[in-house]
């Protein structure tokens, strides 16, 4: 059972067969009287994680993130593919929900937090503490998507009234002290046993959101004590799953490699990932796709990157690949000498094949394979690039496309690894500890572990394997704008594949990962060269490197409170 919603739908039930008599005012509770016992608290610190289900579309905001970076492109015509490509302005109502998104969460947890001290006496000092904690874990959070996105912003702790509500920017410093605080004392009063589908947060779970805003932030040596203190508790409470694939399951929930996730529960909350990712076979809609750039920056099997790799077949791309690329994308099978025996192109029950002359394919949802019209390759609104995302599509959804209740992760362990070996370089404190952290997860998808090399080199090699191992779950925008690379990979065209065809070489991979094509001679589609024989392209990107590293702080906040500053060049 997801408790967390659970909790939710019988705490409203329970309010609404109570004596109403006693309430005042009469149709809602009265700040004069709410939070008068531990039911109330109960409701107030459930409250405080609703807006964890805002979403864009349907599904978790922060998984939008992935389209606004290389790894990945929104079709649909809105404000994160405008903000893409660089056409948005500080009206954007995707900047603005965000913005206000955070701002909601932060004021419920404000108002719990500064509002505890009317049930002193009544409720167990316990309650009171486990709600503080958790208050404050979700304010953090809240917290640190602000100050990623827009930099310095308002430092709000208590409720606000119309008299104080117009709060000036803070530094990004100060809101970053703040945030450490509040992960700090939750991690002192959180637990560390609760299962991932409790949907509340553990001790391992706020250390491990804060050691990422302290990497986010350049906070090096807060990053590694804070993971550090994650991996002390490896073996017991956490480790990673044996199974890469199973974490985006829902057999995987349960994982003691996922450390906080997103509750959904059917009937109560639901997300619609099956039509947002799927393909035209499955009931999809193909909406949110990953780019091709990010198929080709996945390596070989032999460690090395596809244009150094001898393993590496340009006829059959997939085979001796990375075998993380198969279980986050959806790989079309033309590309395995034997693709049958590959899981990686059998999508929601279908051979998986977006080559533009498979009319047919196979669905498995029959009791004998049956051959079927291939909309994956027929439909003109199948999958741009000729991948799709795998990651959160489950075969269960298959024929309710909209009513998905698999969890969304937010942390896993296998991050706070990455956190911990790339904070470690940067103060140039490489020692065996990195490699052990960084090969731990290499290990787990059958990959060689990296040797011995020089810091610079070790430094490319983690953020490779962050891209690797974390795509399509809502990193890879922050990664970019903190590297200051996405002046280089958000300026040009997002590409999908040759329409008949794969490229008969590989493209020039640089020492972060990043595919070039145009580099190594390989066609890119324009009105001279033949889209079946040229790379795709599906989108211009422009990126203004005086700008785009900070969000706008939202036209109507601005316009609401004039005390607020906006970010270097957005108007």
């Amino acid at each position: 059972m997801k408790k967390l919603i659970y909790s939710l739908t019988c705490l409203l039930l329970f309010t609404q067969c109570s004596d109403f008599l006693d309430r005042v005012p009469l149709d809602s509770p009265s700040d004069k009287t709410f939070l008068a016992n531990e039911t109330e608290i109960e409701m107030a610190i459930v409250g405080c994680y609703t807006d964890l289900w805002t979403d864009w579309e349907g599904m978790p905001f922060f998984l939008a993130f992935e389209e606004l970076s290389d790894n990945g492109w929104d079709r649909n015509t809105n404000d994160v593919q405008r903000l893409s490509q660089g056409a948005n302005d500080a009206q954007s109502s995707f900047v603005e929900s965000v913005w206000r998104t955070c701002y909601s969460g932060i004021s419920r947890c404000n108002y719990l937090i500064n509002n505890l001290s009317k049930v002193e006496g009544v409720a167990n000092p316990d309650v009171l503490s486990q709600a503080r904690a958790e208050a404050q874990f979700l304010r953090a959070y809240y917290y640190s998507y602000l100050v990623d996105l827009y930099g310095d912003v308002p430092l709000i702790l208590e409720p606000l009234t119309l008299e104080n509500a117009q709060v000036p920017r803070a530094s990004k410093e100060e809101v970053l002290n703040q945030i450490f605080k509040d992960y700090d004392e939750a991690a002192a009063v959180l637990g560390i046993a609760a299962k991932p589908t409790s949907g509340r947060p553990t001790r391992q779970a706020a250390l491990a959101l804060k050691a990422r805003t302290a990497l986010y932030s350049e906070k090096w040596d807060i990053a590694i004590a804070a993971a550090s203190e994650v991996m002390k508790l490896e073996g017991s409470e956490v480790m990673l799953d044996p199974s890469y694939l199973n974490l985006f399951t829902y057999e995987g929930q349960d994982s003691k490699e996922i450390l906080f996730s997103i509750q959904y529960l059917f009937g109560f909350k639901v997300h619609p990932i099956f039509r947002l990712f799927g393909g035209r076979n499955g009931g999809g809609h193909a909406n949110k796709i990953p780019s091709y750039q990010l198929v080709d920056s996945y390596g070989c099997i032999d460690g090395l990157p596809i244009d150094k790799s001898p393993l590496y077949n340009p006829a059959k791309p997939w085979d001796n690949r990375d075998p993380r690329l198969a279980w986050t994308l959806a790989l079309p099978s033309s590309g395995y000498t034997n693709w049958q025996n590959e899981p990686g192109c059998i999508f929601q029950g279908f051979q998986f094949e977006t080559h533009r002359d498979s009319l047919k394919c196979w669905n498995y949802h029959t009791a004998t394979p049956s051959r079927v019209d291939n909309q994956d390759a027929l439909n003109a609104y199948a999958s741009f690039s000729g991948v799709n995302w795998r990651k959160y599509v489950n075969d269960k959804n298959y024929g309710d496309v909209n009513n998905c209740d698999n969890n969304i992760i937010v942390i896993r362990y296998a991050e706070v690894l990455l956190i911990y070996a790339e904070a470690k370089v940067r103060v140039g404190q490489v020692d065996e500890s990195v490699y052990t952290a960084l090969n731990k997860i290499r290990k787990r998808v059958d990959m060689p572990v990296v040797e011995e090399m020089e810091a610079d080199d070790l430094l490319y090699a983690i953020a490779r394997e962050r891209r690797h191992e974390l795509s399509g779950e809502g990193q890879r925008l922050s990664d970019i704008r903190r590297w200051r690379i996405a002046e280089d990979v958000m300026n040009g065209f997002v590409l999908g594949r040759m329409q008949k065809a794969y490229p008969t070489k590989a493209p020039v991979i640089d020492k972060w990962g990043t595919p070039d094509y145009e580099a190594a001679g390989i066609p890119i589609a324009s009105e001279i060269n033949d889209p079946n024989t040229s790379m795709r392209t599906i989108d211009k990107r422009v990126f203004n490197s005086n700008k785009d590293y900070l969000w706008p702080i939202p036209y109507i906040e601005r316009k609401t409170n004039p005390s607020l500053t906006q970010n270097p060049n957005w108007e």
